[in-house]
This record gives C-alpha cells, sequence and structure tokens, in this order.
C-alpha cells in the first residue's frame, strides 16, 4: 500500500466512520488518494467510494490501536481528528498503517514523516484549547448563560470538563460558530448539538452594567507606560477579539 491508488474514501464526518475507512484501506489493501466527509467534500473527477459507518468494523480498529500501537497512539488519533489540519484523515491513516509496523515506538519518532504533522495538529489543538480557557466570555441571558467562540479547531470535546466542573451548578451553553455546533450544560448533563445559526437575545440591564465594569476593570489595571501591542496580540491573537466584551473598540 505504498503508492496512493486514484480513488477517493467518503464517510460520514465521525470519528466511528473515519475508523471504518481504516478497516476498509487495510483489509482492502488500498491506499486512497484522499479520505473525505461526504457533507464538506469538493467535486472530484476521481472515483469516490463511500465507506459505510460499521461499529463493529470502527471497534476492531480502535481495539487494535490501543493493543498495538498504545493507548498513546489512540489519544493522538482522537486529538488529530479534532484539529484542523488539511488532510487530517490522511495523516491519521499513515500513521496508523506506519504504527502497526513500528508498533509503540512510533510516538516517540517525532521527527518522522508520518508522525511530525499528527504532534503538529494535536499541538495547535491543545494549544488554542488552553487560550479559549482563559479567552470564552459567557453572558447572562435570563438565567441561562452563553458564549460564542469561533476556534479553527473543535476544541468544545476539551472545553467541555473545565466548564462543566467550573460551572457545574448553573446552565449555560457554547456555541461554536466555526463547526456549527453547541455545547450545552443542564441539570449536571452535558449534550452536545448542531446549530446553524444562534442569534443571543439582547443583553439585559444588569448583563450591560457587568459589561461595562469588566470593561472599566480591564482598562484600570492597564498599565500605559508598559503598553505593547505586539505582544499583546501574540498573546491574545485578534480572532479571539470579536468574542471578548473587554476587547470592543480596540482596533
Amino acid at each position: 500500500m505504498s503508492e496512493p491508488q486514484n480513488v477517493i474514501f467518503l464517510y460520514d464526518g465521525s470519528l466511528q466512520g473515519l475508523l471504518c475507512c481504516v478497516f476498509e484501506a487495510v483489509s482492502g489493501r488500498m491506499l486512497p488518494l484522499n479520505i473525505q466527509p461526504e457533507q464538506t467534500a469538493s467535486p472530484t473527477l476521481f472515483e469516490t467510494c463511500f465507506i459505510e459507518t460499521d461499529p463493529t468494523h470502527a471497534a476492531r480498529v480502535a481495539r487494535s490501536v490501543s493493543r498495538k500501537i498504545g493507548p498513546r497512539a489512540r489519544q493522538l488519533v482522537g486529538h488529530v481528528f479534532l484539529s484542523c489540519a488539511p488532510k487530517k484523515e490522511l495523516l491519521i491513516l499513515r500513521f496508523l498503517l506506519r504504527g502497526w509496523e513500528e508498533g509503540p515506538r512510533i510516538c516517540n519518532m517525532l521527527g518522522h514523516p508520518d508522525v511530525a504533522p499528527l504532534i503538529d495538529a494535536e499541538k495547535h489543538l491543545l494549544n488554542e484549547a488552553h487560550l479559549l480557557k482563559g479567552f470564552l466570555r459567557f453572558s447572562d441571558y435570563g438565567g441561562i448563560l452563553g458564549a460564542v467562540i469561533g476556534p479553527k479547531n473543535e476544541v468544545l470535546p476539551l472545553l467541555a470538563g473545565h466548564f462543566c466542573q467550573r460551572l457545574g451548578n448553573e446552565e449555560f451553553m457554547i456555541w461554536d460558530k466555526t463547526h456549527k455546533v453547541a455545547l450545552y450544560w443542564h441539570d449536571k448533563k452535558a449534550q452536545y448539538f448542531g446549530m446553524e445559526q444562534f442569534t443571543p437575545p439582547p443583553a439585559g440591564a444588569a448583563e450591560q452594567q457587568y459589561r461595562r465594569m469588566w470593561k472599566r476593570f480591564y482598562d484600570t489595571i492597564a498599565i500605559p507606560q508598559r503598553r505593547n501591542p505586539s505582544l499583546r496580540q501574540n498573546l491574545c491573537p485578534k480572532r479571539y477579539w470579536a468574542y471578548m466584551h473587554e476587547m470592543e473598540g480596540e482596533s
């Protein structure tokens, strides 16, 4: 399977579906040219093959990864699947094929061309999730906390544990504008559901007052003589500013 075939695998966009593509590639000894979610696949002149999601096949692949390559490999695959890395599905397939040859040591071969792109993708994902734990801003909409984010990676699963623990007694929703999915925490239970659009209701008087107070606090603790726009932008990239109340009016 060293040379890719002129066929593109399509799947349903789930991790189980991707693992079924891996099963198909291994059992059919066929390395596809690419693997794409069916709903976002671009038109192509190459042959396409839709791989049905079979939980049994997905489970076999998952068990094999854990047993033969190790838990770290399975964690890496899960993280990269959530990342925004180009052709991440094909990267995962190539990594697993190499991993089944090398065993657990593959995860320590950080410079290997089948490993390095996954390490970079995971680092980008985890860094963005870390930043959003500090940059995410909630607003109070009649007793329900709401927040909007626009991440490059699918970070909601990594943010869920943090915010569900910190706000365990609250009811809240975080909407990922980029990936059109929301995390809803209610009655000590977390739910994910697709949401194409979300228009927050107008902020009430109390919420507007809290925003003004937060903005005043932010401006008050600033030291004008030590203002460093470049450093601030490095530590807090501009793409997050649209969702941070204290950054309103900043440029």
